[in-house]
C-alpha cells in the first residue's frame, strides 16, 4: 500500500506541477458546457435537464482520457526511468495501481468542476435530480473504464502519441461500433450475438446508469472492465522488467 502511495504521488504532483491537469480540467469543462448551453439551444428548450451534457460524455471521454494517461508509461520508457521504478521495491500491481488512481483523480477534479452546471440549472428550474447523480456515477465509472484502457496502451510503446492513437481506435470501437444500433442490424441473424454485441460497448450500459437505473449489471461492465485493462497493463509492465 506504500509503494502505491509513494507512486500515487509522485504522478499526482507530476500533473499538478505542469499545466496538464489545468488544461484537461478546463478543456473539458469548457467543451461540456458549450455542448449543454450553447449548441443544444438550452435556454430555448427551456427545460430543466442535463441530458445532452451526459450524452457528449462517452465521446469527449474516449478521447480525453487517452490524451492524461498517454505519458504514464511512454514517458518511462522513452527517458529511461522505468528502469529506476523496476529495480525499486515495489510490485508491479502497486506500480500500475498508483500510476492509475493519479489519472483517475485528475478526471474526478474534472467532473467536480463541473457541479457548476447542475447547481446552475436548478436556479433556472427544477431538475430531475436523479439522472443528473446518474449521470455523475455513469460518467465516473466510464471515465474510470478509459483510464484503464489509457494506460495499458501507454505501456504498449515508448510514444505518446502512438499510445493515444491505439486507445483511441480501441475507445472507438467499444463507443461507436459496438453500439445497440449494430446489434439491432444483426438482430435478424441471431438474437444472442446481437446481445453480446450491445453487452459489450460501453453505450448501452452507460446510457442505463445515466437514466438514473443504476442495475448491478451495469456497474459490474465499467468495474469488470477496468479490472480487464489494468491486468493488461500489469502483465505489459511486468514483462519489461524481466
Amino acid at each position: 500500500m506504500s509503494g502505491t502511495l509513494a507512486i500515487y504521488r509522485r504522478e499526482l504532483k507530476a500533473y499538478f506541477d505542469t499545466p496538464i491537469a489545468a488544461i484537461f480540467i478546463a478543456i473539458l469543462v469548457g467543451l461540456l458546457s458549450y455542448f449543454l448551453f450553447k449548441d443544444s439551444l438550452f435556454f430555448v428548450r427551456e427545460r430543466a435537464e442535463m441530458r445532452i451534457f451526459f450524452r457528449q460524455i462517452p465521446a469527449v471521454l474516449m478521447v480525453f482520457a487517452p490524451v492524461i494517461t498517454m505519458r504514464l508509461w511512454a514517458d518511462e520508457y522513452r527517458v529511461g526511468t522505468a528502469e529506476i521504478l523496476g529495480s525499486l521495491p515495489i510490485s508491479t500491481r502497486s506500480l500500475v495501481l498508483g500510476k492509475y488512481l493519479a489519472a483517475l483523480t485528475v478526471l474526478a477534479a474534472a467532473l467536480v468542476c463541473t457541479i457548476g452546471v447542475p447547481i446552475s440549472i436548478a436556479r433556472l428550474g427544477e431538475p430531475d435530480w436523479g439522472p443528473i447523480i446518474g449521470g455523475y456515477i455513469g460518467s465516473f465509472l466510464l471515465g474510470s473504464f478509459f483510464i484503464a484502457l489509457g494506460c495499458w496502451t501507454s505501456s504498449l510503446s515508448e510514444n505518446q502519441v502512438i499510445s493515444m492513437l491505439i486507445a483511441v481506435l480501441v475507445g472507438v470501437i467499444f463507443t461507436f461500433i459496438l453500439t445497440p444500433r449494430l446489434a439491432a442490424v444483426i438482430a435478424g441473424e441471431s438474437a444472442t450475438l446481437a446481445r453480446a454485441v450491445e453487452g459489450l460497448g460501453v453505450t448501452s450500459h452507460f446510457d442505463s446508469i445515466e437514466r438514473g437505473v443504476l442495475a448491478l449489471r451495469d456497474v459490474s461492465y465499467f468495474l469488470l472492465g477496468t479490472l480487464f485493462f489494468l491486468t493488461l497493463n500489469a502483465f505489459q509492465v511486468e514483462s519489461r522488467r524481466v
